[in-house]
Order: structure tokens, then sequence, then C-alpha cells
């Protein structure tokens, strides 16, 4: 589904979907009751951390703040990321009680491949503190839909709010979770045409933002959060292009779900620099 047709239906839906906007309105974000949002810890049920709050921080907060500004002899970075041999889909996941309304089993979606090129890894560059601006679009969605969180993968700068909608006819509790920090950043009701407010929280600050159900064991995503621009997201066939990226030595970073945080160093000079990333899955 196309960006467009996204706000598209978004758009069609926002008259139908005003209890969970009046939920938050009226509850301050507090109610569990329904569809909407509310605070979260990082622990279980019984009380230990959950483990994507205490996995390895991928994006971490940076030390010293990113100013926006012109950039002089500013240069395109772009490349494909590959990977040594072909990723294998994991084993489907059994459904259980809600087989009616997705199957028996989901096929895995953690691999978007097409040839050798790797799609949906995060691609960065780190060490920019100054800078092009920032986008002045900061609007995404994420969608559950046929029991799949889509996109699976996006990437986002600060400050940008997040509209979650739901078209799957069973209820999810939501859990939006970036290693680093002392509590779930959000976690949501939802169920069937319902959707939440667009909310900044999940891009307060920046992180790898892990969204899973706590009641169903498939549903996946990723949000990438950072405070520059320097980013992308790598298309099916692996490519991307990151731009007005000013001179200098950098580090660029990767990160897929299936092969984890690699850096390589990148210098920036001229108009065009071509990097080309080879990643190790598992």
């Amino acid at each position: 589904m196309t960006a467009l047709s996204l706000r598209a239906n978004a758009a069609r839906r926002i008259a139908s979907h005003c209890a969970a906007a009046l939920l938050l309105a009226a509850a301050g974000c507090k109610g569990e009751n329904g569809a909407g949002l509310f605070a979260g810890t990082a622990r279980t049920a019984g009380g230990a951390v959950e483990p994507e709050a205490a996995g390895p921080v991928i994006i971490a907060v940076p030390t010293a703040r990113y100013v926006a500004g012109a950039v002089a002899s500013a240069a395109v970075v772009s490349g494909i990321v590959t990977t040594k041999s072909a990723l294998a889909a994991a084993e489907p996941t059994a459904v259980g009680r809600d087989s009616a309304l997705c199957g028996r089993v989901l096929p895995d979606s953690s691999v978007q491949q097409r040839g050798a090129g790797l799609g949906n890894v995060i691609v960065w560059i780190d060490g920019v503190r100054r800078g092009k601006a920032l986008p002045v679009e900061k609007r995404l969605e994420l969608e559950s839909d046929h029991c799949i969180l889509t996109p699976r993968v996006q990437g986002a700068v600060v400050g940008s709010a997040v509209n979650v909608l739901g078209h799957d006819d069973f209820r999810q509790h939501l859990r939006f979770i970036a290693a680093g920090d002392s509590a779930a950043r959000a976690a949501i009701l939802l169920g069937r045409d319902e959707q939440v407010i667009p909310t900044d929280l999940l891009a307060r600050a920046p992180g790898l933002v892990i969204v899973r159900d706590t009641d169903h064991p498939w549903p996946r995503a990723y949000l990438a959060v950072f405070d520059h621009p320097y980013f992308a997201v790598t298309k099916p066939d692996g490519s991307f292009t990151i731009d007005g990226v000013p001179p200098g030595t950098y580090t660029l970073v990767t990160w897929h779900e299936r092969t984890g945080r690699m850096e390589q160093p990148l210098a920036v000079a001229g108009s065009a620099v071509k990097v080309s990333v080879v990643v190790e899955g598992k």
C-alpha cells in the first residue's frame, strides 16, 4: 500500500474513529479500558525487564546537539546493501486462537530480498552534527492489516508523530520499546477500525523503537528515530540514497533485524560518494 493510499484511508476513517481520540482527550492518555494510548513500564507482568529494553542500544542519543544550516559542497551518498549469502526465511509462526482471521500460520516477513540486495535495512551516517535542515513533513503511519504490522521498518526524525491504525478484527496490545529507555515509550490498545491520535511519544528521542504485541507473537515492526536527517531505509534491492551530506569523515552504520548493527568508515568528498555494504545474516 502506498503512502498516498495510507493517508487517503486514514482520512476516510477519521469520522468513525473518534472513540480513541475522545479517550485520549478525556483520560489524558491514561486509559487502558478501550482503544487508546497510555504510558507503560519496561517490565513484564512478572517484574522482569522486557528483552527489548534490556537489549543492546542500536541508536544512541548523541552527546552533541545537531545544528541545521547551509551545507557547502554537499554530497550524495548512495549504495547497495548486500548479503554474503541469501537469508533463509524463518519458520512460519503458528497463529493459534486467531487462525480463523489470520490463517493457521503466518510466514516470516523479516526478509525482503531481491537478488543479493537486502531491503528494510536502516542506513545512517554517524558523526554529522551540522548539516541540512530536518524534513518539514513529520507524520508517519503504522497499520495492523491482515495480521501484520506495516511498514515493518521506518525511519523518522525526533518530534515525528505516528498515527497507529487497526484493521484486524481482534484486540492488540502494542508496546513501543527502545533499549536504554527506563520505560516503554508508549502502549496502545488497538481494535478493528480504530486509530490512535498521532503521538510524538514514540519519536521523543533517538533510538531504535521495537513494536510488538503482548498478546500475539507475530506482530513486529521497527521505528528508527534520529536527531538528524542523514538516514535511509533500503529498498527491496538493497539500494539507498542519502543527500545533502557535508564533507567530512564519518561512520556509515547499518542495522537489520537479521544481521544486527554494522559499521564502516565513510569519507565524504566531492559531489557523489558510492559505497558498498556487505552484511552477514543469521
